[in-house]
């Protein structure tokens, strides 16, 4: 939000669109702010001239027994961070606002990459769920962190550089001293300035170091499920299609109930093309909500658009958003002239989509006749607090379904489930008290507790919830305001117990069908289908998904290689790719293959391979083998680099074959293709 030239002064700023406070035990400790001056002189390379104090306090040091995440050794300030500008990160993985700010300092990383410029993220925990230091892992793959992370117990980081709020970046210059800190959104510009500066002071009186410390990042296996980070899924309540927001994945899945999966939207790479699905993109794709016949919409979170999917044309097009986050909080423009923020989750009622808009905690009506998108319930002042309209107060609503005359949503920040009138707009809480009070409690509804619930969906008289950091399912039967746990709150790192039961590790969705449940288990990466009849369950295992995707990386995009065969013999495919020097296969990580026809994918072959090894060897049967026809081939796998055997890169190779029949021709085909690494 600041721009231009900046003077640091002696307070802290306190931007809008902070999280609350946390620990109110705080030692008092002298830092700087970031202020806008505008009248101040340019330097030649067009950016604002900075004026840095010179009156600044040695930082507090990190203590050596904190765990880290994200990085294969701690970092310390007045060891190997000594000559580097340090950007510290105060963020807690549930703020909304603690991840509008990663584009910037993803930004800063890369325009910096090489030079002595590290951020480093110091986790604040707000929930109980977030102090652990595997949850703090899962969250940093989640949101592709790429920087070391510290572990902050009971926030005695934040109190010794007196925090008030998240997110708060607060820079420390190469010597090892505390510069001035940023609270809030919209300070990439501010920050940029600031760092630049450093370096150039740095470099004048001889402070600077001639590189960043080096670091090593363990990153993710890739799921046998195909899947990645699952934030929601939906059923048709008619038993056709079961939608998937494959988040990480930055796609949409339209399977059958059953696990079919009948196309892929979104091609895996990360944008926000409109277009066919095989080329669309999307950027963390959260709720979706269909219209009962062909169009589908989607919540595409971190586009900050809201697109519709024809499924019959098989086409994405962009209804509402302009592809930036604003901080309008009225709205009322039509189309693609009004910016949105972080929408998290849709219902449809009639013609108009209801959006649970998380990033200014308000909920939005967009109206699909005339196109305007406008504010329809809360301030956007982050706080738990009932009335009319927008003069209730709402705190990151996350999830969002109908139930007759109401529409109940889960309002993260605040643990709370509450209801919003269609006729009067009236906010009633039914479950939740306030930002800080949280736990797993089942009882009443005035005495239940909650952490931090992502999902909701309607089971008969029932209102189901997703409790996300409770890893648990809650069931709340309202008219005898109780309220029960479901499944889960088991061992969240395990799939299920010795005894079978479920476990679940942040599940995000929920949708039911009759008496079946589906859960997006976000952190397990799979969807889960529950009986709440019976207690029995199984992972759903999606059928298709490497044909269908073989079939959409095939298409248009690669050239067609000739293969002869022998008609009325088996032929033996080889996957054997070739890797550049300094980078091999990661044998932890699934080998997922599929060869289908371009005419049809009912005769697909698809699998696992089982040995982690290459090549991989898939037999076709004759009777798949067509003169002239043309296959799809494609294998999904993941390199590590030769330095970082915990580095994890999925990559996915395609190949088109075109058979040519010959009596005396070969029984077997090598697919190659050389993997080199992403840059």
């Amino acid at each position: 939000m600041q721009s231009g030239i900046v003077v640091l002064l002696g307070m802290m700023l306190f931007a809008i669109s902070s999280c609350g406070s946390g620990s109110p035990h705080r030692v008092p400790f002298p830092f700087s702010r970031v202020a806008d001056e505008t009248n101040s002189p340019k330097d030649t390379t067009g950016m604002s001239r900075i004026q840095l104090p010179t009156d600044r306090v040695g930082a507090p040091r990190f203590p050596r027994e904190f765990a880290w995440v994200n990085t294969d050794r701690p970092l310390r300030l007045d060891e190997e961070l000594k000559g580097s500008v340090v950007v510290l990160d105060f963020w807690t993985y549930c703020c909304i606002n603690c991840m509008h700010i990663l584009p910037d300092l993803a930004y800063i990383e890369h325009k910096y990459a090489g030079r002595p410029v590290v951020v480093i993220g110091v986790h604040s925990a707000k929930f109980d769920n977030e102090g652990d230091e595997r949850n703090i892992l899962q969250a940093c793959q989640r949101y592709n962190i790429g920087h070391p992370v510290i572990v902050d117990q009971d926030h005695e980081i934040w109190s010794a550089y007196s925090v008030r709020s998240w997110p708060t970046l607060m820079i420390i210059d190469p010597a090892g001293k505390v510069v001035g800190a940023l609270s809030g959104e919209g300070n990439r510009e501010v920050l940029d300035q600031v760092v630049a500066a450093l370096l150039v002071e740095a470099k004048s009186n001889g402070t600077l170091a001639s590189a960043p410390p080096a670091f090593e990042r363990k990153s993710r296996v890739p799921a046998t499920s195909g899947l990645a980070f699952p934030g929601k899924v939906l059923a048709d309540p008619l038993g056709r299609f079961l939608f998937i927001s494959d988040s990480n994945h930055d796609r949409i899945i339209i399977a059958t109930p059953q696990g079919r999966v009948i196309s892929v939207a979104g091609s895996g790479v990360r944008g926000n093309a409109d277009g066919p699905f095989a080329s669309a993109q999307f950027h963390n794709p959260q709720g979706v909500a269909f219209d009962g016949d062909h169009l589908l919409y989607v919540a595409d979170t971190d586009n900050h658009l809201i697109r519709k999917l024809d499924l019959t044309a098989k086409i994405v097009e962009t209804i509402s958003g302009t592809g930036e986050q604003v901080y309008d909080r009225v709205g009322g423009q039509r189309g693609r002239a009004q910016g949105l923020n972080s929408p998290w989750d849709l219902a449809l009622v009639d013609s108009a989509l209801y959006i649970a808009m998380a990033g200014p905690h308000q909920l939005w009506r967009l109206d699909l006749g005339s196109g305007i998108a406008e504010v329809w319930a809360g301030s956007g002042r982050e706080d738990l607090d009932d009335g009319t309209g927008t003069y209730a107060a709402l705190a990151q609503p996350s999830g969002i379904v109908r139930k007759g005359d109401w529409l109940y949503f889960v309002d993260s920040e605040v643990s709370a489930l509450r209801k919003v009138s269609l006729q009067s707009r009236e906010v009633v809480t039914l479950i939740g008290t306030g930002l800080f009070d949280f736990g797993d409690r089942d009882g009443t509804l005035s005495t239940a507790l909650l952490q931090h619930p992502l999902g909701v969906t309607v089971h008969g008289d029932d209102i189901l919830i997703a409790d996300t950091y409770n890893h648990k399912i809650r069931r709340v039967n309202e008219p005898a305001r109780k309220v029960t746990s479901l499944v889960g709150g088991g061992a969240p790192l395990e799939i299920a117990s010795a005894e079978g039961m479920l476990n679940l590790y942040e599940p995000g969705g929920l949708s039911s069908l009759g008496d079946t449940l589906y859960i997006a288990d976000t952190n397990h990466d799979r969807i889960v289908a529950f009986s709440v009849k019976d207690g029995s369950w199984s992972e759903l295992r999606l059928t298709g998904l490497q044909s269908t995707l073989a079939k959409s990386l095939s298409a248009d995009t690669l050239p067609v290689t000739d293969h002869a065969f022998r008609p009325g013999s088996d032929l033996l495919v080889r996957f054997e790719p070739r890797f550049e020097p300094g980078i091999h296969l990661n044998p932890e990580a699934p080998l997922n293959f599929a060869i289908t026809s371009e005419s049809s994918t009912d005769s697909a072959i698809e699998g696992l391979a089982t040995s982690g090894t290459l090549p991989v060897e898939v037999r076709l049967p004759a009777a798949l083998l067509t003169a002239g026809g043309t296959l799809h081939a494609m294998l999904s796998l993941a390199y590590c680099t030769d330095g970082n055997a915990g580095s994890c890169v999925p990559v996915t190779l395609g190949w088109r074959i075109r058979l040519n029949p010959d009596g005396h021709g070969p029984d077997s085909i090598t697919l190659s293709e050389r993997v080199t690494a992403l840059k």
